[in-house]
């Protein structure tokens, strides 16, 4: 028995199906009329086309040309939404739009300072080391201190710039605060909590190409001297004793800074350090050893196993001992001081690579070799706490 034939489907009287090649996102068109003015509506498929069209002549079979008309409260309505969208505006790019970020719009309102807490945690989750995450600590608190209580889909380009615009420091460190706040909103857009970055169009700081900065063998021996030395009569205290001893780490073994503000004691052994993977860079476990002898002479001095101090605490200790020694404070100056230094005084760059965790000792002769003398390289690694003891 053969089957029946199906129909093609047409629309009643009044009601027409159109096609706009012109328009490939939506090619397929529907076209009626509501008291002598024509109105078109267009979709993505076929198919859609075809249900609304059907939709339509149903409703307009079942309650006449009543139910394509709109009543008083509607017409008020779609006035009011033609009033802020603007008359020019395309309604299936406006309808796209509110589909694409209809999720955005129907969670619950975020802070910026719950959206700090959720991206840190997110990170954490991802395995992102403690080390990394530390470092973001202090500039979400900076963002927060302008930000914080707002909602996050409030944040504009002009709370970015207002911002960028009250951060001091090198062109490094506001370069970096800008870049880490961008990752925030990236994530929040991927996450769906945000529905477009404030950051669109910005750009981060420029950041001069130029030689590595480094203080001079006088101007880091000030800066642990006068640390080191009894203010207006007062004993040393066990924070700055911890300062020197963090700050020896990062001149005298080339520790980054996120990693000397997390070693403990029991990281100190055997003449060298043991530092886990969750406080490196590389997130990979290094045993450093073959390191100065003033380095193990300033962490005898400062006493390890009274280190109490939080990364952030040991930050803002840094940056006073910088300030109290009257000395400059470039971007990573003691790290590149320990390279260029020991580079001078050992004449082996692979072992200088070997303690800096780098991979390439070529990269790092060709960077620092030429940056101190012989003699300052010596002089440098003599720069001894008081008494002078090893």
């Amino acid at each position: 028995m053969d089957k029946p034939r199906q129909t093609k489907w047409e629309p009643p009287r009044g009601i027409t199906l159109l096609s706009f090649p012109q328009r490939p996102a939506q090619p397929y068109g529907v076209q009626w009329r509501v008291d002598g003015r024509r109105k078109t509506k267009t979709f993505k498929t076929r198919e859609d086309q075809i249900k609304f069209a059907r939709s339509l002549a149903g409703a307009a079979k079942k309650d006449g040309l009543a139910a394509l008309r709109l009543d008083e409260g509607e017409v008020r309505e779609w006035r009011a939404f033609r009033a802020t969208i603007g008359e020019d505006a395309d309604l299936d790019a406006v309808a796209a739009c509110w589909l694409k970020h209809r999720e955005v719009m129907q969670r619950a309102p975020m802070t910026v300072s719950e959206a700090v807490k959720a991206y840190t945690e997110a990170k954490r989750a991802e395995g992102v080391s403690a080390a990394a995450i530390a470092h973001y600590g202090p500039i979400f608190d900076r963002f927060e201190a302008v930000a914080g209580p707002m909602d996050v889909n409030s944040v504009t380009s002009e709370t970015v710039a207002a911002f960028m615009a009250g951060q001091d420091g090198s062109e490094h460190t506001r370069s970096t605060r800008f870049r880490r706040v961008r990752a925030l909103f990236n994530w929040l857009v991927e996450t769906k909590r945000v529905g477009t970055t404030p950051f669109v169009g910005l750009k981060p700081p420029r950041v001069s190409t130029k030689e590595v900065e480094i203080l001079t063998v006088q101007q880091t021996a000030d800066l642990f001297a006068k640390n080191a030395t009894s203010k207006d009569g007062e004993p040393i205290t066990a924070q700055r004793r911890e300062t020197l001893g963090r700050l020896a780490l990062e001149a005298f073994a080339g520790l980054r800074n996120d990693t000397a503000s997390q070693i403990v004691a029991d990281e100190i052994v055997d003449g060298g350090l043991r530092i886990p993977a969750a406080k490196i860079k590389t997130a990979k476990a290094q045993f450093l050893d073959g390191l100065p002898g003033n380095l193990m002479a300033w962490l005898k001095w400062s006493k390890p196993e009274e280190w109490s101090m939080t990364v952030r605490q040991y930050a803002k200790a840094k940056a006073d001992a910088f300030t109290w020694a009257n000395v400059p404070h470039p971007h990573n100056c003691l790290r590149h001081g320990f390279a260029s230094y020991h580079v001078a005084a050992y004449k082996d760059p692979s072992k200088t690579s070997v303690i800096l965790c780098h991979t390439s000792a070529k990269l790092l002769w060709n960077t620092y070799r030429g940056a101190a003398t012989e003699a300052d390289g010596e002089a440098y690694f003599e720069i001894m706490p008081p008494g002078g003891v090893r």
